[in-house]
């Protein structure tokens, strides 16, 4: 019998405390890992920097840059490290932002918003779900290859799932096919001996050719050798199509074993971990499932492949998460000079059903609202306190090439 973690065991909580002790611990460790050959400034491309001591993720360039008039002057421009990745413009410690991803990336099952909280010690259970579904948009990598290659077998099926939330009235209403289940398209690699390799997983609106094509087109490699079962919507595939038309007393998890145990795992997953998933962040969910699935044998690189993936995808903002923004600023756009009361309540009725925060959905009854900018103490500063002596963990300036 193979233990599980016989060759690859994660880091321990003790390992990681060790490793990062600190925030200028975690500062150096993602300086080192975005600039690899030293600091190189993105103003002005100078090549000698150092670290500002109150701010251990703030770089300063110590470089020079030319003028309309052909002068050179100082650039003293400030680079954070954070900056462009998922962490930018964060207010938690750093520390707390590599203790979440290390308990993320080397969770077997994966974690709720309301243990990560419990976890990191954060008071509101908002900014935990908001730095937990930040995490998962560094699950996708914008680069990653697609699946196959020649000669190389990719099994190819649809499943369905019920959503957490049943629909509204008014999909019953208008008859939408299916809008109490998410339907979800996935594709396995078959390796020698029976061995699952790496998978995907994406939402899917129906079951008809078109949407089955994007999804193929968008993570099957040329070449490939696609087993599917006997749908019509296969037919006339680019690539190396062997269909397996199911006898009805032949089960299809039988003939398809790999991709049914993957839907199989992933059902289990999600109404196990999350008791379902909503229609809004499904597919951001199952990515979740495929970053964990695709290193279930390398627990230990997981961490340093969230974070390279998280400087990657860029900054998201709650508003782009949660996509309210564009609803709430056409409810805006729409009321605005508008003096009938009627109007306004009717705005802020419809961005009451649009999820928008109460504080914002006031502005659409009263533009002048809040009067004034609300003051008050705040109980904690919005860096975090660091200590006056710098760790001994601390990496040592790049120096210039």
């Amino acid at each position: 019998m193979v233990r599980r973690w016989k060759h690859d065991r994660p880091p321990s909580l003790e390992e990681f405390a060790t490793t990062f002790p600190d925030d200028w611990t975690c500062a150096a460790y993602l300086a080192k890992k975005r600039w690899p050959d030293g600091f190189v400034c993105p103003h002005c491309g100078g090549r000698r920097g150092w670290k500002l001591r109150s701010k251990p993720w703030v770089w300063e360039c110590g470089g020079e840059k030319a003028t309309k008039d052909g002068e050179l002057e100082p650039c003293r421009k400030q680079v954070s490290v954070i900056s462009g990745t998922v962490m930018h413009g964060t207010h938690l410690p750093l520390r707390t932002w590599f203790l979440a991803a290390h308990l993320v990336a080397t969770h077997s099952n994966g974690i709720s918003a309301l243990q990560l909280q419990g976890k990191l010690g954060i008071r509101s259970y908002k900014t935990a779900w908001l730095l937990l579904h930040k995490l998962r948009r560094a699950m996708v990598d914008p680069e990653r290859e697609k699946l196959g290659g020649w000669d190389v077998t990719v099994q190819v099926d649809e499943s369905e799932m019920p959503f957490r939330r049943k629909a509204n009235l008014v999909e019953r209403f208008q008859g939408v096919p299916d809008a109490d289940k998410i339907m979800v398209a996935g594709a396995v690699e078959c390796l020698e001996d029976g061995i699952m390799g790496r998978v995907r997983l994406n939402v899917i609106s129906s079951r008809a050719r078109d949407d089955l094509f994007l999804f193929l087109n968008r993570v099957i490699e040329d070449g490939s050798v696609v087993v599917t079962d006997g749908h019509t919507a296969y037919k006339g595939m680019p690539w190396l199509h062997q269909p397996k038309v199911l006898p009805k007393t032949v089960p299809a998890h039988i003939v398809l074993k790999h991709i049914h145990r993957l839907f199989s795992l992933m059902k289990r997953w999600a109404l196990g971990v999350y008791h379902g998933l909503r229609k809004k962040h499904a597919d951001i969910y199952l990515q979740e499932f495929v970053f964990r699935f695709n290193r279930r044998r390398s627990y230990r690189s997981s961490f340093d492949s969230l974070l390279r993936i998280g400087s990657k995808v860029g900054a998201a903002t709650y508003w782009d998460i949660t996509e309210r923004e564009p609803v709430f600023r056409d409810l805006k756009d729409a009321v605005r000079g508008e003096r009938d009361e009627a109007a306004r309540e009717d705005a802020f009725k419809r961005a009451r059903l649009a999820n928008v925060p109460m504080q914002y959905a006031k502005l659409l009854l009263d533009p002048d609202y809040p009067p004034e900018p609300r003051r008050y103490r705040r109980k904690k500063p919005r860096r975090p306190v660091l200590a006056k002596e710098r760790s001994a963990f601390v990496v040592a300036p790049f120096q210039a090439a």
